[in-house]
């Protein structure tokens, strides 16, 4: 995409934003599209090219169609249809399956996916906002906060610098923010540690011409000896994910002809080109504050989480839906910036429950006692057997914030509607990023009750 350099920046946007990962690009797509002035700043200047998150759950697909970039994303994904615990002799523990009903956003319950192509698709669609300014290879070195703007500091890879005003600055820069240790160190507050801090071996792998998938259910082998998670990552690419040990030498496991001995259990070495091999950290960590006046954060800045749910990049974008059109009522005027607070009052205490939900499903994972495993298996095969299929695991209830009574705090379900052609269409596509009203009896509203809605 085109990237503006530093002197073509505009001395005062609406909303800067710091970091252009897939959490950045959304939260400016919506802002630009609400008729805010937006900039964003990235100090890489390519996408970064191999997998990252491989999962994706119904409600946020939703949120892709409606970003206009559906295509692209069903080009690079593929449903998912269940996932199964399994103990080392690869016996069915238990065992999760999409119900066979769609969920209420008419969507697969979920799809494996690449990354680097969604990011491009979001690329392509911020580039026709012309309301927003992308900066390329230029990092935020400084903010300084004022009554009614955020001074920021910029710096090309030229050594080019300059200052910048936004109303409101964002920081969608992952775990290593520097916009979370402003907010911190302001607020002389920190991260939540949740209590979990395991080291894992990720493998990224490409299958061979003509080989879509190794399997059409993920697979989490909890096996003592070495716990491994093997997963698709989208059409021709396949991901397995490897505990290391106390004692491991994370030169040695991390060496091609190590990875490609693990593998050889799942797969003929000979069908696979690897990609990627990467030592995660996987722990949960959430912030304790989220907003500082007038910056706030959101995504990998404000909370991070063990892989086990699929769920570390959904909660970002519902992170940035969450907050985009509540910077346009503020920066509008339409409402007071305490509405701002009610990101976070919304949004952490069901990240947090996520988290929880997935450190829990690791400490289940990562039992390398034997004797504990087998209890493990125990229990766990019998509660499957009891209950028969599990239930695909669905995201907790908002219980805080905007909200009101009977449905609130709930996924609203997405109708079909007929658009000014007569044909059927989904209601985001014809309303857009707006509040919706929904009356239980709305053909036999009074004309004196639609004018009331309407003011």
């Amino acid at each position: 995409m085109n990237s503006v350099t530093l002197s073509e920046i505009p001395n005062q946007v609406d909303v800067g934003i710091v970091g252009l990962g897939p959490v950045g690009a959304v939260l400016a797509i919506l802002c630009a599209r609400a008729g805010l002035g937006v900039a964003v700043f990235e100090r890489d200047r390519e996408v970064y090219r191999l997998p990252r998150a491989v999962a994706m759950d119904h409600e946020v697909q939703r949120q892709i169609n409606f970003l206009g970039v559906s295509e692209a994303f069903r080009a690079a994904s593929q449903d998912s249809i269940g996932y199964e615990f399994v103990n080392a002799e690869r016996e069915i523990i238990v065992a999760r399956y999409p119900p066979p009903v769609l969920p209420p956003t008419g969507f697969p319950w979920a799809r494996v996916f690449h990354q680097p192509s969604l990011e491009t698709a979001l690329r392509t669609q911020l580039a026709d906002c012309p309301s927003a300014s992308v900066s390329l290879g230029v990092t935020v070195t400084a903010l300084a906060q004022e009554q009614d703007s955020v001074t920021i500091e910029l710096e090309s890879e030229s050594g080019e610098r300059r200052s910048l005003n936004c109303s409101y600055l964002v920081g969608c820069d992952g775990g290593r923010s520097m916009v979370r240790r402003n907010i911190n160190h302001s607020l002389n507050t920190s991260m939540d540690d949740l209590g979990f801090d395991e080291p894992w071996l990720v493998v990224d792998v490409r299958l061979a011409d003509g080989i879509n998938e190794l399997s059409k259910v993920g697979v989490q082998l909890c096996d003592p000896t070495r716990p491994t998670t093997s997963v698709q990552s989208g059409p021709g690419r396949h991901r397995w994910e490897f505990m290391i040990l106390p004692g491991d030498d994370r030169e040695e496991i991390t060496k091609p002809e190590s990875i490609l001995s693990w593998i050889s259990n799942w797969v003929d070495p000979a069908l696979v080109t690897l990609e990627r091999q990467a030592v995660y950290q996987f722990h949960g960590l959430v912030a304790k504050k989220w907003r500082d006046r007038r910056v706030l954060m959101i995504g990998d800045a404000a909370h991070q989480m063990p892989p086990f749910l699929g769920q570390g990049l959904c909660t970002g974008f519902r992170d940035a839906f969450n907050l985009a059109w509540k910077l346009k009522e503020v920066v509008h005027g339409a409402a007071d910036e305490r509405l701002l607070d009610t990101l976070e009052l919304e949004r952490r205490p069901h990240v947090t429950q996520i988290t929880h939900d997935a450190i829990g499903l690791g400490r289940l994972v990562c039992a390398t006692d034997e004797e504990a495993a087998a209890i493990r298996d125990q229990e766990m095969k019998a509660g499957h057997d009891q209950a028969g299929e599990s239930l695909f695991p669905k995201p907790p209830i908002i219980e805080f914030g905007v909200l009101s009574e009977a449905m609130g705090g709930l996924v609203a379900p997405e109708p079909w509607v007929r658009g000014a052609d007569g044909d059927a269409e989904r209601l985001d596509d014809v309303v857009g990023y707006v509040p919706v009203l929904y009356l239980r009896d709305g053909e036999n509203l009074s004309e004196e009750s639609i004018e009331y809605i309407k003011a």
